[in-house]
């Protein structure tokens, strides 16, 4: 079956208090946060179902690319293939688009309060359903189940879906989905959009996230990015505004002690604690573009180069300061064999990313070997040891070995990770160009 590619989104309580059209949650508003998200998802033709007329497209989602969206008063026919039928007057994980996407007969999404919770706020639906489940305002419809519907519109052009999908549900109960596990919720004022957004950015966490990331850097970038989406600002610009934590922190190891006349301890305390500020509020930038739907291939690109060339400048902050602390010179051609070690590592990432997983984010990156289940052995090896190999957790350690007065430790660490990674990478890519030039023969003789 064709996936559907047309959605129609009903205003419903939106029609009765159009101040509603105009709040905010994320960034976005409500009509403009479920038309980018359905851009994404790959929804190109999209209806906002709007009786009253209250609704006038505007902004981002009159320019999206390839993607025709209409305000209507009257229920559009549906095509063959069935709509996606979501209500414009919640806030939803964007997976629940997912559950239905495929279906091929009616399918309405199911969940429970507790699906998404952040503390005290739980998700919340349209209709109970028994067993604690609740409608969460997106189906799949088939084409056949237009009439159905068109009449308990006329009924209630408010509600009358959700009595549509009451009735769906008691005639066949294979028409559920579970949402398994994400957010859903209902807005009906203002307090239902602060605790949507609790929960929209409560979503933002990443299964991938390391052990510093988890339990201290997200606590702290979250809430500044519910502020900073209210803000005009873009992820690449935070992503360069982010920057100058790493720079502050280099010139501080650097200038501090021999410029500023600031003791030891105090410099490398103060670079320390810099460079984990960059750490938290790294993620900041792509919390930004998940939740306004901004993010980019330019935005990935910028992001990783941006990240290596902190690195870089703190690792150099790093070996200046031990060469300060300790007065021998063997910490700068560690700094410099470091620098060298990394970009070799760091190219050879680029270059995979580029001919092979066609992205910009480093975490597409895959350790071991391509041809075998989870990267054969080495792949396996050193997934069991990602956490410790993260971004997230080395400039956590750094800031503690910089109040503890022992930067010194970390430049040997940084010199050891960046040759032993130029090693294991240079090795990955022997294997890659050769593998990639046995395709290439592979490929001309089957052209023969």
């Amino acid at each position: 079956m064709t996936e559907p590619t047309c959605a129609i989104l009903q205003t419903g309580s939106l029609q009765s208090n159009p101040d509603l059209l105009r709040l905010r949650c994320g960034g976005l508003d409500l009509v403009e946060r479920h038309v980018l998200g359905l851009h994404h998802a790959g929804i190109h033709q999209i209806y906002i179902y709007d009786p009253r007329g209250h609704y006038k497209p505007v902004g981002r989602v009159l320019g999206l690319e390839g993607t025709v969206v209409q305000a209507v008063r009257e229920l559009p026919e549906f095509p063959a293939a069935g709509v996606l039928w979501i209500r414009a007057d919640a806030v939803v994980h964007k997976q629940l688009l997912t559950l239905v996407k495929g279906a091929e007969k009616a399918a309405m999404v199911l969940g429970r309060p507790e699906h998404g919770q952040k503390g005290s706020t739980r998700s919340d639906g349209f209709l109970e359903v028994g067993g604690g489940e609740l409608w969460t305002g997106v189906a799949f419809l088939p084409a056949a189940a237009r009439p159905e519907l068109h009449k308990a519109l006329a009924n209630d052009a408010e509600n009358g879906d959700v009595s549509f999908v009451h009735a769906r549900l008691d005639k066949d109960k294979s028409q559920r989905r579970p949402s398994a596990g994400g957010f859903f919720r209902r807005i009906r004022d203002r307090r239902d959009v602060r605790d949507a957004e609790r929960l929209l950015f409560h979503s933002l966490r990443k299964p991938q996230d390391g052990l510093v990331a988890r339990t201290f850097n997200r606590p702290l970038s979250l809430p500044v990015s519910r502020l900073l989406a209210r803000t005009h600002l873009t992820p690449n610009q935070l992503t360069v505004l982010n920057a100058g934590f790493a720079v502050a922190a280099a010139l501080v190891l650097f200038l501090g002690h021999p410029v500023l006349g600031w003791n030891l301890w105090l410099s490398g305390a103060l670079g320390g604690l810099l460079i984990q500020a960059c750490s938290v509020y790294d993620g900041c930038d792509g919390e930004i573009a998940r939740v306004k739907f901004q993010y980019s291939h330019l935005g990935d690109w910028l992001d990783t180069i941006f990240d290596d060339i902190c690195n870089c400048l703190f690792f150099a902050g790093v070996a200046a300061w031990s060469y300060q602390y300790t007065g021998q010179v063997h910490y700068i051609w560690m700094g410099v064999g470091a620098f060298v070690g990394q970009w070799i590592a760091n190219m050879v990432m680029y270059y995979y990313l580029i001919k092979v997983a066609g992205t910009g984010n480093n975490q597409d990156y895959q350790l071991g070997s391509p041809d075998k289940p989870g990267g054969g052995l080495v792949g396996r090896v050193l997934n069991k040891l990602k956490y410790l190999t993260k971004r997230d957790f080395h400039l956590f350690a750094f800031m503690l070995m910089g109040l503890a007065n022992v930067l010194w430790v970390g430049a040997y660490f940084i010199f050891a990770s960046a040759m032993i990674a130029a090693l294991i990478l240079s090795v990955q890519h022997v294997q890659l160009l050769a593998r990639l030039r046995r395709e290439r023969k592979e490929a001309v003789s089957r052209g023969a």
